[in-house]
Parts: structure tokens; sequence; C-alpha cells
């Protein structure tokens, strides 16, 4: 979503290597088009680096690219710097229901943020940290991320009681998506997920082992 309103928006190109993720496709796409950005999660770029170490591939003229989903360790980051070339990538936060990012880190943000944060508030939208009870806390405590603005989903599909569950109007008629995360704000607009305030499903555990080790860079349990 976001590469393409991002190429749409400027006029530039896009690549589809594939209808689903297939990390030899990417790369192919990579070299054959010459692409200067990719996206993906975490574990994508992990799929691409270890592709590119049994094939490797002419990648040079990657130099940024978007991360979201979840952590990026500073391990991946410095592969992605030494092995493709990404010197530039960015750590973005967002909903599907907010079209779909709001938090974005900067190209010349310290390697610090970009480990430790989803960045800042994008343009034209907005954030905030609320208690239990609905009310703003101070920077540096923990409470659920809401975010308003031009981004916001109209709702859910014929679905009115979950919209309202979760898109809140308060007491000046803002309308706010609750996101169910446990966020905290800095004094400088950074913003970190130190939680999970509703439920979810754990379908299975990711994690790097020795993640500079390219025969043991990514296991499941």
């Amino acid at each position: 979503m976001i590469g393409f309103l991002a190429a749409f928006t400027h006029g530039s190109s896009i690549v589809f290597p594939s209808d689903q993720f297939d990390a030899a496709a990417v790369l192919d796409a990579v070299e054959s088009e010459k692409c200067t950005a990719l996206h993906g999660v975490p574990t994508m770029f992990i799929a691409e680096l270890e592709e590119n170490r049994t094939r490797p591939r002419k990648l040079s003229t990657l130099r940024t690219g978007v991360a979201a989903g979840s952590a990026v360790p500073a391990a991946l980051l410095e592969r992605l710097e030494t092995d493709m070339s990404i010197t530039g990538l960015l750590i973005n936060y967002g909903m599907t229901e907010t079209s779909p990012v709001t938090f974005m880190t900067a190209i010349d943000d310290a390697k610090e943020r970009k480990l430790r944060t989803l960045g800042r508030v994008l343009p034209h939208t907005t954030a905030k940290i609320i208690d239990t009870k609905g009310q703003i806390v101070p920077c540096g405590v923990p409470g659920e991320l809401c975010t308003s603005g031009f981004a916001l989903q109209t709702g859910y599909w014929k679905n009115q009681a979950k919209t309202d569950e979760v898109m809140i109007r308060d007491e000046d008629g803002v309308l706010w998506m609750h996101t169910g995360d446990e966020c905290v704000l800095d004094e400088e607009g950074y913003c970190s997920i130190v939680g999970r305030i509703k439920d979810v499903i754990i379908r299975g555990t990711c994690f790097l082992s020795n993640p500079l080790n390219d025969t043991d860079l990514f296991r499941r349990r």
C-alpha cells in the first residue's frame, strides 16, 4: 500500500515481482529493473538476504527501503547495509485502517532511533497516548496509542458495532482510531511500542539467532 501510494504520488515506477512473496523473484526484479527502494517486513528481508547469499545479485542500485510489521534487529540493519546497499532504511508503523502508515523514521534519524522507535507522526496526522479513562498521559508514560486525521478509514464493512468500538469521537468532536497498542511518546515526538492492550492470537514465534552467521540467520519455532 505505502509503496504503491508513494510511486503514484511521485510519478515513479513500482515493480511487483510476483503475486505472492518470493525472495528470489524480488532480488531478480531489483537487479533487472535497477530498483532503488525495497519494502517489506523483517522476515522478508531475512529471506532475501539468505537467497542473495545462495545466489548473489547485483543490488548496488538499492539505496533505501521501508520496514514495518515488527522491530528491526541491529544485526539485520547492518546486513542490509553491507549486503544489499540499503543505507537509508525507514521504519514505519500503522494499520490497514489508517491507510496504512501514521509514524515513520527519517533518513537522517540516528540508528538508535530506528532500532528503538517507530519514528514521529506523519504530516496531517495527530496522535495521542491515553490511559484507561481516556485521558492524555504525559510524555514517557505508557498508554493506548490513538491516531486521527485524513487517513482514517470510513469504517469496517457492514460492521458498525466494530467500527464504533475502535473509532471514537472525543469531547471536541475529533474522531480517533484506538489502535490497541500500548505505546510511549517521548518529548521529541518519537513513539515506541511497549506492549499490546487488546488480545492477540499468537500463531508462531520468529526470532534471530546469531544473525551474522548466514547458516543460522532465521529460525521458526
